[in-house]
């Protein structure tokens, strides 16, 4: 059984943040798996096919992504380590394609680190989320006319034989990953937490029992319940003092959703 889990392939940004992740966490064993869809990768790490999955937890230009959703949610997946990585998003077409030339651009969630490239260098342009990866929207572009592209990682236009028609459109943008398991960890030298609340009052507890034990507020979003003026919020507390300890995290309870630590990659 493959240990860990992630989107598309190695071609990816998900499938590069879980390479650079594993550089780090060297002690893992085998290779990873690809699924085709987020909806497949935590289908995999649910029915205990995966041990881990890799997803996107935040990027710089869209914040929280559907992974919070899905906590928020209450599906029962658990944050155990963090990798944050540049995207570098290359456009990407046949060879011989030019920028005047593109109608259509395709991708996966990178698509939306790229707006304003977007707006500004291609008004005219059909801009279309691939319902599956990056991967599978790069290889409608190889079979396409040579008026569509598609937003990718170098490594993809290599791969498959596509051309660099505009490199790093993404204004210098960097993503969150989360390696999620459908089990509570606590990995050594955790120094990170995350906290899932519902409600103002609940907020407010946690907020001060992190105060207490020194903790600083990282991030924190929020999702609807449902009930007006009541929400699900997602909270992530960072130590200052070095790893995170056990009776600290135990005072958090059921609300604890995740002890991890972060890296960033250059």
């Amino acid at each position: 059984m493959a240990h860990i889990g992630t989107l598309g392939s190695p071609l990816t940004f998900a499938g590069q943040a879980t390479a650079q992740l594993l550089a780090r966490r060297s002690d893992e064993p085998g290779e990873p798996a690809y699924f085709p869809t987020m909806d497949a990768v935590v289908a995999a790490v649910l029915g205990a096919d995966i041990d881990l999955g890799v997803l996107t937890s935040e990027t710089s230009r869209t914040a929280c992504t559907d992974t919070a959703a899905r906590i928020l949610a209450g599906e029962p997946l658990f944050v155990v380590d963090e990798i944050v990585v540049p995207y570098h998003c290359m456009l990407l077409g046949k060879p011989g394609t030019a920028l005047a030339d593109i109608r259509h651009v395709g991708g996966h969630g990178s698509i939306r680190q790229c707006r304003r490239f977007l707006a500004e260098s291609l008004p005219h342009a059909q801009v279309e989320m691939h319902e599956q990866n990056s991967v599978a929207a790069a290889r409608d572009v190889l079979a396409g006319d040579g008026t569509h592209a598609v937003i990718g990682t170098a490594a993809l236009g290599r791969e498959l034989g596509l051309e660099v028609v505009a490199a790093d459109v993404d204004d210098g943008a960097a993503g969150g990953w989360w390696a999620l398991s459908a089990k509570p960890d606590r990995p050594e030298g955790a120094d990170h937490a995350a906290v899932r609340v519902t409600g103002a009052e609940e907020l407010e507890d946690a907020t001060a029992r992190a105060r207490a034990h020194g903790l600083r507020l990282r991030t924190v979003t929020n999702q609807p319940t449902g009930e007006l003026f009541r929400y699900g919020y997602l909270m992530t507390l960072r130590s200052e003092r070095g790893p995170i300890a056990a009776a600290v995290l135990d005072d958090f309870g059921p609300a604890l959703v995740g002890a991890f630590t972060t890296s960033t990659a250059h």
